[in-house]
């Protein structure tokens, strides 16, 4: 079925591919305020939203880039150059897709009187929905919420009982009706504000509760992609991005850096070790933006296969695993300079581990990738 959508919003005069060039400044002057906040500062989320940010999954009749997931995959890989934590905020507080999902009443809701929403979301179904006059009474706790007090809107995943066979889906709540609890206290990634959150008893409206698994009311290639697979691709080109990051950084360090026997840039295994980490980056890089490509062209002439959609959580895989290898490589190149808190490799480091431990992109899948690849059930029905 398709929806027209009621609401419209001027175009953005800018493409999406413009974005990371747009907020540069901005991701630069206030990813340090972030890291001890440890959440994006106020300035930095109202920088990025103004450029349109948030709206890389948005349709278009709501001022979105609506960008396939390939571009928004660039996009995302050149923020994570500058600044880890604003990519994956980018990446996690852009659900606007959720408009091809929602019926109308729904996304008057949320994107009516002119908003521009930042849609946080947890796809870890820890919350349990009871059907109410209205719509549901949400309640439950979901932890590491990326972006949750940044957020106007946190879609939550929780199950309902209609028998039974619980049933998953996605509560649309307001940032305001949860309780959000200052626990990201951590190491790596420390500017993404990835709190916990708390529901108990939110009243959420039926037209703000959808089945993840359920058919775009939207009938444009970018719905036509499964909304898990919109939903949770960026996390592998956050970390490409910030292992690329640190690539540069080392070459922009060798040259002033002294070792026992010359400068850093003038050793042998610093010259192979920066050229194979780069080449493994590289390649990485266009696997996962191909496997994208091939997920957009198969949207465009109608849906998108299951086993295009294991080839690209193989690559997703891929790019998490030669990420970390790339930081270790750069990490012990830069010998004590990548030791002093504050520093550009150090940080580099910590988040890009940090990222890399993202259980969408934990080794595991890749055994999923291969089931699929070999014919057999996936064995899970998100993918």
């Amino acid at each position: 079925m398709v929806q027209a959508l009621s609401l419209t919003r001027p175009a953005r005069p800018h493409a999406a591919r413009d974005l990371p060039g747009i907020v540069r400044g901005a991701v630069e002057a206030g990813r340090d305020e972030a890291d001890v906040l440890r959440r994006l500062p106020a300035s930095l989320l109202e920088a990025l939203r103004a450029a349109g940010a948030f709206r890389l999954s948005t349709p278009r009749e709501l001022g979105g880039f609506e960008a396939s997931l390939s571009e928004s995959l660039e996009v995302l890989e050149c923020l994570a150059r500058l600044d880890g934590p604003v990519a994956w905020n980018v990446w996690n507080g852009n659900l606007g897709f959720s408009a091809a999902l929602l019926p109308a009443a729904g996304v008057d809701r949320i994107w009516g009187d002119g908003a521009d929403p930042v849609i946080a979301n947890s796809a870890r179904p820890t919350g349990v929905g009871v059907e109410v006059d209205g719509g549901f009474a949400l309640s439950g706790r979901w932890d590491m919420v990326s972006a949750a007090d940044s957020a106007d809107w946190i879609a939550l995943f929780g199950t309902v009982s209609p028998g039974d066979r619980p049933d998953v889906r996605v509560f649309y709540t307001r940032r305001a009706d949860i309780t959000v609890l200052d626990t990201w206290d951590v190491t790596g990634m420390r500017g993404t504000g990835s709190g916990s959150v708390v529901a108990d008893g939110v009243l959420v409206p039926g037209d703000l509760v959808v089945s993840p698994f359920g058919p775009a009311r939207i009938d444009r290639p970018l719905y036509r992609i499964p909304a898990f697979t919109l939903a949770s691709t960026g996390c592998a080109a956050v970390v490409l991005g910030i292992a690329a990051a640190a690539v540069e950084e080392i070459v922009a360090l060798a040259p002033g850096k002294g070792t026992d026997n010359g400068m850093l840039a003038g050793r042998g295994y610093a010259q192979s070790a920066v050229s194979g980490t780069d080449a493994a980056l590289r390649a990485a890089r266009l696997l996962l933006l191909a496997a994208a490509a091939d997920v957009d062209e198969a949207a465009v002439a109608g849906a998108v296969p299951l086993a295009l959609r294991g080839a690209l959580r193989g690559a997703m895989c891929h790019a998490a695993s030669t990420a970390r290898d790339a930081l270790t490589a750069m990490y012990a190149l830069g010998s004590s300079v990548s030791l002093y808190r504050g520093g550009r490799l150090e940080r580099l480091f910590r988040d890009g581990f940090a990222a890399a431990q993202h259980g969408l992109l934990a080794a595991g899948h890749q055994e999923t990738a291969g089931r699929i690849r070999l014919g057999l059930d996936a064995g899970t029905p998100i993918f």
